[in-house]
């Protein structure tokens, strides 16, 4: 007898912000295929092959099935024991007790890493579970991605919430910054196959502009061509557009000022950075950037864009402030085809202006921020080691901060000082290695899920979508909602868990049912999904706004005290050696961050031990030959990868991928073998590792030097110079 055919279950990949549709074949309990929903209808069918490999996630033999505790002292290669949950959440809660008696409340903290942003149960009740840990000690990866753009738009717009995306459905003109929509298909932007988009802008007559360090895989006949720019040098590039938008080309002062105060302060600072004085430090010529500023005030419509390449940069915040205001003085903010606010299901902005004018306070470490909520994780070592009132516990949901926060050695150290560590995750990853509990969570085919951040405030085809859980948990996995209340619970605070009936589901609902729909509706739905109405132009200004007055602040305080910081980048970038090397991140399709590095499936030849990218004529300089071992190093740390070339780079930078070094994660079967090195050994540290504007850590654009393994590097380069 043939075996009956598989169950479709319609639910959506939640790997990155666009979310695609995925079609789940399940038979006898078991997921036998994940594939591009054909039927969806915003993606119709468009899947990333990241999102259809998942299924060897969820299948992994290496994943986490029960509860761990440590059996060994944490100084010595991790071994443990399988628990019982209840015991595992006692001892745990005892021992936070325990340093809270002792170090007081802060003494417990929190990381946050990005996979619990797309699980939508935990994301609509994360406050309510920050809160119910009663510490201000909270930490994520959002300050090693996003921050910058969060603290810039708090001070622009008034939240931290409001980014009007480029409207790539009808713009005639697009510039994008240290973004590559290829490989990582765009952040804080929910868009369906974001390179048709863009290819779709040039064969209806318009113009892609990408401006980055190397020739990205973005960059075709189809789309458009690269502005190769240095990094760190994104600022004064926008600066010197902004320049020729206000002091040449001209702009409708009364329509600006209708929206926005500060007006002549923003042009005071501009006036400082005309093309002339920018092009040297930028390496894009002055003729160059009057031309990007002519073409983007010709076009019909013209939209403005930077990600993660920016934001990791020494001036990420101050760059959003500057982008955002050749949207506004080029008469492009809130214009359909420039930059709108997608409202979505419910808007995103209410309820985030900032009760306190001066974000800033002081603490044992220093003046500090938050930002969302969190504090700068580059700092976490300083926190934890700090006398006065030191961290003793740390709980890390869903991250791995030893690989993703820069100073490896130095974060490694500070986690052997904690009496406590706990890692809630798929796997027994680089950080689980030092944990005492390694606690086991569900997988995103394992839950039922909403798309709830990307349906609040960056999606450009807004569309809310439920789907069940595809299959049932395996072994004794849980719900991260449900892992960190069952502690809570234990601690004697009130949560979910209190319910009979928990239902983390009920904030969705009630945004939902606002919005005029709710959970049983979608459903019903066919793929589950019900499309909304696309966004109106005008909310930049009517809903995202959120100052008391209404209006847009050119010039706010937050960037007039960071004045003599980009002018001291500006000193730098300028009176540079030729021959410095600066390192940026390189992208891969075959890799998120840290997290799918066990995949079989994405282990390629040609990136196996993360080689270091350069541009041939930079190696030829070095006596370096493709395939040389090298050793990569400056003030902070230093690592050896293998040399490969890469003639898109523009000369001057090489390019790491980040997320490697997981050889240690003795778990990890794959990731293990693979070995590779750890970029964010080579970042900035200490109060040096971070934008103190916005809490962002420096991740790229950071001074190394390169030579043969075991030459003395800054002998190379003397000699160098020499001939």
């Amino acid at each position: 007898m043939n075996p009956p055919p598989p169950e479709p279950i319609h639910t959506f990949c939640r790997i990155c912000e666009p979310g695609c549709g995925l079609l789940a074949e399940v038979r006898d309990g078991a997921v036998h295929r994940l594939r591009p929903d054909p039927d969806h209808p915003v993606h119709q069918g468009f899947c990333c092959h990241k999102g259809v490999h998942y299924l060897q996630v969820h299948r992994d033999p290496d994943r986490l099935n029960h509860p761990l505790r440590r059996t060994n002292p944490r100084s010595e290669p991790g071994e443990f024991a399988t628990v019982g949950w209840d015991a595992a959440v006692h001892d745990i809660a005892d021992r936070i007790r325990a340093v809270r008696d002792r170090h007081g409340p802060d003494a417990l903290a929190v990381y946050q890493g990005n996979p619990s942003a797309f699980n939508g149960a935990y994301y609509a009740n994360a406050a309510r579970i920050a809160r119910g840990f009663g510490t201000r000690m909270r930490f994520s990866a959002g300050t090693q991605d996003t921050s910058a753009k969060y603290a810039a738009s708090e001070a622009i717009y008034g939240s931290a919430l409001a980014h009007p995306i480029p409207d790539l459905l009808h713009t005639g003109y697009f510039l994008c910054l240290g973004s590559n929509p290829a490989v990582s298909h765009m952040t804080l932007l929910h868009i369906s196959d974001p390179m048709a988009k863009l290819r779709a802008i040039t064969a209806r007559g318009g113009t892609v502009r990408f401006v980055n360090p190397r020739q990205i895989e973005s960059a075709t006949a189809e789309t458009g061509d690269v502005l190769l720019i240095r990094p760190n040098a994104d600022f004064f590039f926008l600066a010197g557009v902004l320049h020729e938008i206000v002091f040449r080309i001209g702009f409708d002062r009364a329509a600006v000022e209708s929206r926005a105060r500060g007006v002549d302060d923003l042009l005071a600072v501009v006036r400082r950075y005309p093309p002339e004085r920018v092009a040297p430090v930028t390496g894009i010529g002055a003729a160059e950037i009057r031309r990007v500023a002519d073409e983007f005030c010709a076009a019909p419509s013209a939209s403005i864009y930077m990600a993660t390449g920016v934001n990791q940069g020494r001036l990420g915040a101050a760059a959003y402030w500057m982008l955002t205001m050749i949207s506004l003085f080029s008469g492009n903010l809130g214009r359909r085809g420039g930059n709108i606010y997608a409202r979505g299901i419910a808007d995103a902005v209410l309820g985030s202006k900032r009760r306190r004018a001066d974000p800033f306070f002081d603490h044992q470490v220093g003046p500090i921020r938050t930002v969302a909520g969190d504090l700068p994780a580059a700092l976490l070592p300083e926190f934890i080691g700090n006398p006065e009132t030191p961290i003793r516990a740390l709980i890390v949901v869903s991250g791995n901060p030893l690989l993703s926060v820069g100073g490896e050695d130095r974060l490694r150290r500070a986690f052997a000082e904690l009496d406590l560590l706990v890692t809630v995750d798929l796997y027994r990853t680089l950080t689980g290695e030092l944990a005492d509990y390694l606690l086991p969570a569900t997988d995103w085919l394992e839950r039922a899920d909403v798309n709830y951040l990307s349906t609040l405030g960056v999606a450009l085809e807004p569309y809310v979508q439920y789907t069940p859980a595809v299959v049932p948990p395996a072994a004794q996995r849980r719900d991260d909602w449900w892992i960190l209340s069952r502690i809570q619970q234990e601690l004697g605070v009130p949560t979910l868990l209190d319910d009979p009936e928990p239902d983390p589901f009920a904030p969705i609902e009630a945004t939902l049912r606002a919005a005029g729909t709710g959970l049983a509706d979608l459903a019903a739905q066919p793929c589950g999904t019900r499309v909304l109405p696309e966004p109106d132009p005008a909310h930049v200004f009517d809903i995202a706004v959120r100052h008391d007055d209404g209006l847009i602040d050119c010039c706010p305080d937050l960037f007039a005290r960071s004045l003599g910081a980009i002018e001291a980048v500006h000193a730098d970038l300028a009176a540079a050696d030729p021959d410095r090397l600066e390192l940026i991140t390189r992208r891969t399709h075959h890799m998120v961050n840290s997290w799918l590095h066990n995949l079989p499936v994405f282990d390629r030849e040609i990136d196996r031990g993360n080689p270091l990218w350069m541009h041939p004529a930079d190696a030829r300089r070095r006596d370096l030959v493709e395939g040389d071992l090298v050793t990569v190093r400056n003030r902070f740390g230093s690592l050896e990868a293998t040399l490969r070339h890469d003639a898109g780079l523009r000369r001057g930078v090489v390019a790491l991928s980040h997320g490697w070094g997981q050889q240690g994660a003795r778990g990890l079967g794959v990731a293990r073998d693979k070995g590779g090195a750890n970029a964010n050994v080579l970042a900035p540290t200490g109060r040096a590792g971070f934008d103190p504007l916005s809490n962002q850590s420096q991740l790229t654009g950071i001074t190394v030097e390169v030579a043969r393994a075991g030459a003395t590097t800054t002998g190379i380069h003397r000699e160098k110079r020499k001939q």
